[in-house]
C-alpha cells in the first residue's frame, strides 16, 4: 500500500496536499457518486459535482459504514477530515471494509475551514468528508457550498447527532440520518432530498461489496 505512512501523517496537511496533487493528476476515476449497492445508488442518483450532503451519524451506531460505501473502487482522490478525542485511524479496519487507501488521505482538524483553507481553494480532492467538526459557522457552510460548486467537488458533512427536519443546513442538497437498526439492517432516513423517505438496508449488502 504505497503512501499510507504519508497519508496517515495527520500533523502535516501541507505535505499531504502536495502528495495528493501528484496523485490527482495520475489517476482516472469515476466522477459519479457510486457505491455498487442498488438501493444506495438509487438514493444518490441525482447527486452532482458541487453538492453538499449532510449526514446525521451519532457515535456507536455504525452509521459511518454508509458513506464509506462511496470510498471504494474507482473513487477520485479524497480526504477525510475528522475531529475525535482519543481516537485514531486504523488502516487495517478501513481496508477490511474495502476502502481504497491509495486514494484517501486523513487530516485531524477541529476547525477545518479556518485551519485547512488552502485545501478548499483548489480541486485536488474531489471528495471531501468533514467528520464531526467542532467549529463550523453559517459563513463556513456558505463557503464550503461555494467552493464545492467552483471546484466540482462533493462534500460529505458528518454530524455527531441525528439531524432534525425542522432546522438545518440550507446549503445541503441532501440531509439524512443513518444508523444500524439491528444485527441485520441499517436505517437511512432522508430528511431533505428528491424524495423524503426511510429505507432499510441489509447489513449483508455492505459486506457483499467489500473489496
Amino acid at each position: 500500500m504505497a503512501s499510507i505512512p504519508l497519508q496517515f501523517d495527520e500533523s502535516n496537511p501541507v505535505k499531504q496536499l502536495i502528495s495528493a496533487r501528484k496523485l490527482h493528476k495520475s489517476i482516472s476515476a469515476s466522477r459519479k457518486l457510486v457505491s455498487g449497492i442498488t438501493q444506495l445508488d438509487a438514493l444518490f442518483a441525482n447527486v452532482r459535482d458541487g453538492d453538499v450532503i449532510e449526514w446525521g451519524i451519532p457515535p456507536g451506531l455504525n452509521g459511518r459504514l454508509i458513506p464509506l460505501q462511496f470510498l471504494k473502487k474507482d473513487m477520485p482522490t479524497s480526504v477525510w477530515i475528522y475531529h475525535h478525542h482519543n481516537l485514531a485511524v486504523f488502516a487495517s479496519s478501513w481496508i477490511s471494509h474495502g476502502v481504497d487507501l491509495d486514494r484517501l488521505y486523513f487530516i485531524r482538524s477541529a476547525n477545518p475551514v479556518s485551519q485547512l483553507r488552502p485545501l478548499f481553494l483548489e480541486d485536488t480532492f474531489k471528495r471531501i468528508i468533514i467528520d464531526s467538526p467542532k467549529h463550523l459557522s453559517s459563513g463556513d457552510l456558505a463557503f464550503l457550498a461555494t467552493q464545492a460548486r467552483r471546484n466540482g467537488q462533493i462534500i460529505f458533512l458528518i454530524r455527531h447527532f441525528f439531524l432534525s427536519p425542522k432546522k438545518g443546513n440550507a446549503y445541503a442538497a441532501i440531509r439524512l440520518n443513518s444508523w444500524q437498526k439491528d444485527a441485520h439492517h441499517f436505517t437511512i432516513q432522508i430528511i431533505k432530498g428528491p424524495v423524503n423517505r426511510t429505507i432499510r438496508l441489509p447489513v449483508s449488502s455492505l459486506y457483499d461489496h467489500a473489496i
